[in-house]
């Protein structure tokens, strides 16, 4: 505002239309006066857009000249820095050329340093003394002024509701009015108001109702509002919440205003303000004290001590005013209107307390409050129980107020409580006891002073320790149990919190069913109490109980236990049996022979099976009937799930004897047969086995256990000894013991053909060669009269496979056994789009056994190389149509003949001697087929064929192993 700050005075400027002003040097409109202090910029950006005047539309349609005719233009705003402008535009007929009308603008700019007065500063605005005119020929620059010129008082000096009255506006029009201006204040909606006076009274009369409407205002409202007692039209302007227009501007449906607060009094129309919602106790407070202003100004006063410290909407909220007249009728005595409100009242109390210092400056609030305590503590003590929202009024008193009601509201709680048990309502009991928990200072107080005697302990403390146990978890009992006797050690002294703890914790566990896990976690619990013993006061309270709670538990648990039922996750859970000290003196203190007996078992299967420490001291300590008894648990917790490391603990499972020295092998193998799904945990025990001092016998195996192992393979896994996989990962890894029985088992199991070929090997040798001959020479033979006419070259230059079978001694030397099967290797060469790739052809005499054939993989083994499977075959079948056969193939195949029932049988058994001999090689004389032989044999007698594309070109030389779909039978590709 001011060129130098701060500067207290009074500032002027005087602005109209003139030859010359300070701004310009030519004639128009500008400031043609103004004070030292006022900065230029200020004048310009702020004052000269008030300096206006827009005749009234009904005197410049009359053509009026008179210039007392024209209202004036009373502006007041207050500025965001704090100063306040004040104005006045009036019309003037003539300027400085007599020939034009023009107007006259004074302004005092009030600085924010400039002392103010609430109660009185409005009465100076709308008396403010203004200049009509001002000669140029003075000083340019204007006086600085102390203090606001005041006009001489009106003659007319009507009261307030006078004022109303010659305006015609009752209850709810004023009532509407003040709501809508303090809703203005606070918020962004304007207030448009056309009076029913003439146009040349309008702003007398403005001033007059905005006198009545200040005196009415609260204190931060009054500091607030701005007004203009004259527009032509109803406009916006900034800073401006009320403007009283020219009556007939007010037009309905006009966009500008149609959110706005309009009291168009002339036409009886009101506008946008709920005319049913003033019945409120602010409104009523205004409308009824109207004449009376002391009563109001005291009232203002009042809150606006109370509102000190609050936020600024705080104070410019209407329902605060609503709330504080409230509460200053009661602090007046009010005592009806105190207990209509009460709730409301005492809540808003506390609210204004809240605030710094608030208890030396609002002492009425204060004295308020106590003086209503005072009041409920005398029902309380007369039987009464309090209201929750009573109850939390004064908990929030005494947040406030702390040690100056400590002892009285303990008091007042301890006949609240004591009330509410009296009546059964234990909802409200609870409630009262939830206060109390949330007040740690208060808390603290008051189970003092219950916890230290009888009557209150027993009374009020032990049902709500009682009913708060019985929600928390059982991990948490005796934690809460702790917490109570650290805070309060007298609790320890009274019998009646051991009798609840017992009472609550076999409640908890029976629904834990008695889980070994949920009686060690109360176990672990009674070790805090054993840390309290260090206590001074509450050691030895804390001992007791935690030995009670124990010993307690620890039998019920014994009586209620079934041994059978424990799973291994519990014992792993119950780390309590691995305290040994504990477990001797509570198994002293027992004197039921069953709970001793399920003590031992359960002592016993835990060192066992988690401790894996099972002695003989222990084994000892068992009869013979619990010994038995304890294995068959053993057993079936080490079935839930047998792990390699468990084999120690499964062979004590099956120990018989007077000295519990011998094997049950039997017993064992079919455990671990029933038990075990994989059965490469079964291989694993028998290598483990060869380690253990149980199964040796001599020089090898005990024969009851090889005979177990021998029974196995015969009964349960025939098949386990011929697979190459089991003997790779497995029985090749054994010792000379364990390999002697597998290869007893092995040959037990063959065929009696193979096992009288392993008896005579010699002339089994002599046979195979013998018969390799025949095939030789009749292969050669067959070779020269039918495959001179190949017309497939590449494929006759293909090795083909071969399954060379070792001949059977009983068929007639110089017949040849035809095979159901052949098979070629063909090479594919690329074609356009297609890479070269190498197809086995799998040829048949029969469609069906060619139709059936669709293998899932093929594995290929060239010689010192890795064998290869591919596994995404593409099946090329020719299963229908036997193409027509030529003479020379049909003599061709003469003399080839089909393999007999009994031939078949030999050479299967044959077979199944020679595999199982050596599961490993991939080079056997069993099943498949044979290579084609001479063409004219694979065109005619084979017709039948499934084509496989390996879907590149493999290089498949000569001696190379096919295996299709994983058989343990290798066709071999021989040389042609």
């Amino acid at each position: 505002m001011t060129e130098q700050t701060p500067r207290l005075s009074i500032q002027q400027q005087m602005y109209t239309r003139e030859r010359r002003g300070i701004f310009r040097t030519t004639e128009g409109y500008d400031t043609i006066a103004k004070s030292g202090g006022l900065d230029p910029s200020f004048v310009k950006k702020t004052l000269h857009p008030l300096c206006v005047y827009d005749s009234p539309a009904e005197l410049t349609a009359s053509g009026e000249k008179n210039s007392d005719a024209y209202p004036e233009a009373m502006h007041l705003l207050h500025l965001e820095h704090g100063e306040t402008v004040l104005g006045r535009s009036v019309f003037r007929e003539a300027d400085f050329t007599g020939l034009r009308s023009t107007f006259f603008t004074h302004h005092y700019v009030i600085p924010a340093g400039y002392k103010a007065d609430p109660e009185q500063d409005y009465r100076s605005w709308l008396s403010a003394l203004f200049e009509d005119s001002y000669p140029l020929d003075n000083a340019a620059e204007l006086n600085e002024l102390s203090r606001l010129p005041l006009a001489a008082p009106a003659a007319r000096n009507l009261s307030a509701s006078g004022v109303l009255s010659e305006m015609g506006m009752g209850e709810k029009e004023f009532k509407a009015l003040l709501h809508a201006l303090m809703i203005s204040l606070s918020g962004k909606k304007k207030v448009y108001i056309a009076l029913p006076v003439p146009i040349a009274e309008l702003a007398e009369r403005a001033k007059g109702l905005l006198g009545v409407l200040y005196s009415c205002l609260p204190y931060a409202y009054r500091k607030r509002l701005g007004f203009l007692t004259y527009s032509k039209e109803p406009l916006s302007r900034k800073g401006i919440h009320m403007t009283f227009v020219e009556s007939g501007s007010l037009r309905a449906g006009d966009r500008e205003i149609e959110k706005e607060f309009v009291f168009d009094l002339p036409n009886g129309r009101i506008m946008n303000v709920d005319l049913e919602g003033l019945d409120q106790p602010y409104l009523n407070l205004a409308w009824t004290n109207l004449d009376n202003r002391e009563a109001l100004e005291r009232f203002f006063r009042f809150a606006d001590v109370m509102l000190e410290g609050m936020d600024l909407g705080k104070a410019l909220a209407v329902a605060s005013y609503h709330e504080l007249w409230v509460m200053h009728e009661a602090i007046e005595g009010n005592e009806a209107m105190l207990e209509q409100h009460q709730i409301s009242v005492l809540s808003s109390a506390l609210q204004y307390l809240a605030t710094p210092d608030a208890l030396d400056t609002k002492m009425e609030l204060s004295d308020l409050l106590l003086s209503r305590f005072d009041l409920e503590y005398d029902k309380v003590s007369q039987g009464a129980i309090p209201d929750e929202a009573i109850l939390s009024l004064f908990m929030d008193y005494y947040r406030l107020v702390g040690k100056l009601i400590e002892n009285k509201l303990v008091g007042y709680l301890i006949y609240a409580i004591s009330n509410a048990n009296k009546n059964g309502d234990q909802e409200a009991a609870a409630t009262l006891y939830k206060g109390i928990e949330r007040e740690e200072a208060l808390g603290k107080a008051f189970f003092h002073k219950i916890i230290a005697g009888p009557r209150f302990a027993e009374g009020l403390f032990f049902p709500y320790l009682q009913s708060t146990l019985k929600k928390v978890p059982l991990r948490n009992i005796v934690p809460t149990i702790v917490v109570w006797g650290d805070a309060y050690p007298k609790v320890y002294d009274y019998e009646q919190l051991y009798a609840i703890a017992v009472e609550l914790v076999h409640e908890k566990l029976s629904r834990e069913r008695y889980s070994l896990a949920a009686v060690n976690s109360l176990f672990e619990q009674t070790n805090q109490l054993t840390a309290a013993m260090g206590h001074e006061r509450t050691g030895h309270g804390a001992h007791n109980l935690a030995r009670e709670l124990e010993r307690d538990v620890y039998q019920t648990l014994l009586k209620r236990l079934e041994p059978e039922r424990v799973t291994r996750e519990e014992l792993l859970q119950a780390k309590f049996l691995s305290d040994s000290r504990k477990m001797q003196r509570w198994n002293h203190e027992l004197s039921d022979a069953n709970q001793s007996a399920t003590a031992r078992i359960l002592h016993v299967l835990f060192q066992w099976l988690i401790m894996r420490d099972a002695n003989e001291d222990l084994w000892d300590s068992l009869s013979a009937q619990e010994l038995i008894r304890v294995q068959g648990i053993g057993r079936g917790i080490l079935a839930e799930g047998l792990k390699e490391t468990d084999f120690p603990e499964l062979v004590t499972a099956f120990l018989r004897g007077s000295q519990f020295d011998m094997v049950d092998y039997d017993g064992l193998i079919d455990f671990l047969h029933h038990q075990c799904p994989l059965k490469e945990t079964i291989y694993r025990f028998f290598l483990w086995s060869e380690t253990n001092p149980y199964f040796h016998g001599g020089r090898g195996l005990t024969a009851a256990y090889r005979a177990a192992i021998l029974r196995y393979f015969k009964e349960y896994d025939p098949a386990a000894l011929k697979s190459r996989e089991n003997w790779k990962h497995f029985f090749d890894q054994s010792g000379d013991k364990l390999q002697a029985v597998l290869k007893q088992a092995q040959s037990e199991l063959s065929s009696p053909l193979a096992r009288l070929f392993r008896r005579n090997r010699k002339g089994t040798l002599i046979m195979s060669i013998v018969g390799l001959g025949i095939v030789l020479v009749v292969s050669g033979i067959l070779l020269s009269s039918g495959g001179k006419g190949s017309a497939d070259p590449e494929k006759a230059e293909v090795p083909e496979t071969s399954s060379t079978p070792t001949p059977d001694p009983t068929i007639e030397p110089g017949v040849i056994e035809e095979p159901e099967m052949i098979v070629s290797i063909e090479q594919l060469d690329a074609t356009e789009g297609q890479p070269a790739s190498t197809a086995v052809k799998f040829m048949f005499k029969d469609a069906a056994a060619c139709s059936g054939f669709a293998p899932k993989s093929l594995k290929i083994q060239a010689p010192l190389s890795d064998a290869v499977t591919y596994s995404d075959l593409e099946l090329i079948p020719s299963c229908t149509s036997v193409p027509s056969s030529s003479p020379d193939t049909t003599d061709s195949s003469v003399g080839s003949t089909s393999n007999t029932d009994e031939e078949s049988a030999n050479t299967n058994e044959l077979d199944e001697a020679t595999s199982s001999a050596n599961p490993d090689s991939a080079v056997s004389s069993e099943g498949g087929g044979t290579t084609g032989g001479p063409a004219g044999l694979a065109d005619d007698a084979y017709p039948y064929h499934v084509a496989i594309s390996l879907g590149q070109h493999v290089d498949i030389p000569a001696n190379s192993m096919i295996w299709v779909d994983g058989s343990e039978v290798a066709l071999v590709v021989k040389d042609r």
